[in-house]
């Protein structure tokens, strides 16, 4: 879509300004290297993975404030609002031990306040879009979903 084109382009960095493919599969679009998708249906944290994995990539994981913000934005452009979504952030595996799912550094987060809390027991996966944030949530929740893939 030009204009969510034209929405995202403030958003590159000197970094990515360079490294722009040719062109993305539909749907995709580039930032810093990597290729985005924000998918709209509804899935588990599980199944949303698996259908990350599917088109070739993993749910999302972000390195900096502007890969943040980027992709809350590109939820923007596609839903009109910032609905929450699941990201790669996880501990399943070792509780407090976060982890991405396509097996990055975990090094950046924006946790709301008092977050993580794990709230009742079992919230093991990430969620965007809480509150401007991310949160811990139960990974049987449904929620669209925010895939990565390289070049």
């Amino acid at each position: 879509i030009a204009s969510g084109f034209e929405l995202m382009t403030p958003l590159h960095t000197s970094q990515t300004d360079t490294d722009i493919p040719p062109s993305c599969p539909a749907g995709w679009t580039w930032f810093g290297g990597r290729r985005f998708l924000f998918k709209s249906s509804m899935k588990t944290w599980t199944d949303a993975e698996c259908s990350c994995q599917t088109l070739g990539g993993n749910l999302a994981s972000f390195h900096s404030t502007a890969e943040y913000t980027f992709i809350r934005k590109l939820i923007y452009t596609a839903a009109g609002s910032y609905p929450t979504a699941w990201v790669g952030g996880n501990d399943r595996e070792t509780e407090t031990v976060w982890k991405w799912s396509d097996g990055s550094q975990f090094d950046f987060t924006n946790w709301a306040k008092e977050q993580p809390n794990n709230s009742g027991g079992g919230e093991d996966c990430m969620e965007i879009n809480f509150n401007d944030y991310v949160n811990d949530s139960g990974c049987n929740s449904q929620r669209g979903f925010v895939c990565v893939r390289g070049p």
